[in-house]
């Protein structure tokens, strides 16, 4: 069990980290890459190479990124007293006979020092293994609503990255998960990355936090769709997607007015339901705004394989766990799985629901993409009527391109360029796109946001000689769909 060390200690046991080159990017320098010893990548002898000169940095990586052991008298020559005191002290490592040992994983990330259990005891199936920072958690991180909360919870914390993510822009995080080991290692990150407003709770889903409500729920939680449950972090024991569904119906209750539910999860689709009215379910009748964003969908036996793949490292095991997952989705007319990320944002008064399938590849600062896309259905509803419309002010939002696709042209005049295609882009967020006329293109950069949208239209139709009438109900229509997209903000 790892024990916290006194603030002043952590921070110099950190520091003593960084010092010696424990950084991603010293690693990343030192080993090549930052990829972890696995039996299926069979990487261990490369990373042993890389780490044979008796340097402290290579003991720190031997230890805490191989999981190997060091001979006590080797560290004693090549790792600063203090430094090995510390580790002692706190957990990090253990005498065993002439070696010193540790099943702790320390991985650098984000200027963080996250403590998890080592690799090697996922590999040997324990069943309460911590996880560390991984692609899931990384990725709703790049999501997350950055603005300023009194109080986020972090469902499912594992060994807390979220929460030290969180830290910064909340007064209070508490951090709940089933597994009572992952508290500990909460509490320890916390303290040796120097951060004091985190407070970690055991106990199963909202159950810890009773009758608390907050300003940001944040979750990653064990959401894979399988027919077993040997590890908690990743594992449950609701059938099929249940546990997701019971965290967005339940989340709203633990919500402020205004405050968000942020969670990756996972989704059957079964015969003769369409995924959207599966997870519609969920979602309606919470008192929330909420925005479902679908994205990898997989075939049950593509899925099976890869899940088979990353908690087993055992060949032998691979047949009956693969016949296991097919009978378990054959059962119940599992036709696909399906992944994405949902947002709710609690709100008074009537509330929507958008669910679509969104591009594999958003860029830039994705929390304020979302508290952006709020804040147009906001401005949507606010001139629900063509006559209010007529009377905002819009403009492009700064984000947007117009890209323009030239043809080849070849004559007996001559050759030259033809204008094939021009596309209004997002160039960070999700990049939605909407192919326009030159026409189009003019009026839309016309909306500047120094005028109302109906001098707008009215300056074009003219321009256009168009009928008035229906040039505003078609420019009406677009500018409604280019808000909604984030190609148009209300002016300021």
């Amino acid at each position: 069990m790892l024990r916290p060390l006194s603030a002043e200690d952590s921070q110099w046991l950190r520091g003593a980290f960084e010092a010696a080159g424990y950084t991603e990017a010293g690693l990343r320098a030192h080993l090549g890459s930052v990829e972890l010893p696995s039996r299926n990548l069979r990487n261990t002898p490369r990373l042993l190479h890389r780490t044979g000169a008796p340097t402290a940095l290579n003991a720190l990586l031997r230890w805490f990124w191989l999981g190997c052991p060091v001979a006590s008298a080797r560290a004693a020559e090549t790792v600063p007293p203090r430094l090995l005191d510390l580790l002692l002290e706190s957990g990090l490592l253990d005498h065993d006979g002439g070696q010193l040992t540790t099943s702790v994983l320390l991985l650098p990330v984000d200027g963080f020092l996250v403590a998890s259990d080592h690799p090697s005891a996922f590999e040997n199936a324990v069943s309460d293994f911590v996880l560390w920072p991984n692609p899931t958690s990384k990725f709703l991180a790049r999501f997350t609503v950055r603005r300023a909360s009194r109080t986020t919870l972090d469902l499912g914390t594992g060994s807390g990255i979220l929460s030290l993510w969180a830290a910064a822009h909340s007064g209070t995080v508490v951090a709940t998960d089933l597994n009572p080991r992952a508290a500990s290692f909460v509490a320890f990150n916390a303290r040796l990355n120097g951060i004091g407003n985190i407070q970690p709770l055991t106990g199963e889903g909202f159950q810890p936090v009773a009758g608390r409500t907050f300003d940001l729920i944040l979750s990653n939680p064990p959401f894979f769709i399988s027919p077993s449950s040997d590890y908690l972090f990743c594992d449950n024991s609701l059938d099929l997607d249940q546990l997701c569904r019971s965290f967005a119906q339940q989340a709203p209750a633990h919500l402020n007015e205004g405050g968000y539910f942020q969670m990756l999860c996972e989704w059957a689709q079964v015969a003769g339901q369409p995924w959207e009215e599966r997870v519609a379910e969920w979602l309606t009748g919470t008192g929330c705004d909420a925005w479902m964003m679908k994205g990898l969908t997989q075939a049950p036996d593509e899925y099976a394989q890869h899940r088979i793949r990353e908690t087993t490292s055992d060949p032998a095991r691979d047949a009956a766990l693969y016949d296991g997952y097919m009978a378990y989705y054959a059962d119940r007319k599992v036709e696909a799985i399906h992944d994405g990320l949902i947002v709710m944002r609690k709100r008074s008064g009537m509330n929507w629901v958008r669910i679509e399938e969104v591009p594999k590849t958003p860029t830039g600062d994705l929390g304020e993409m979302v508290l952006s896309t709020f804040a147009a259905r906001d401005f949507l509803d606010q001139v629900e009527t063509d006559d209010l419309l007529l009377t905002a002010r819009v403009k492009l939002a700064p984000n947007v391109r117009l890209e323009q696709i030239f043809d080849q042209v070849r004559e007996s005049s001559g050759s030259g360029w033809h204008t094939e295609s021009l596309t209004l882009r997002l160039v960070s967020g999700f990049p939605f796109h909407m192919p326009i006329q030159p026409l189009v293109a003019e009026f839309l950069v016309s909306c500047d946001g120094s005028r109302s949208a109906g001098e707008a239209i009215d300056q074009f139709a003219a321009s256009a000689n168009a009928p008035a009438d229906t040039v505003r109900r078609e420019c009406l229509a677009m500018l409604r769909k280019l808000l909604e997209r984030g190609l148009l903000v209300a002016a300021d």
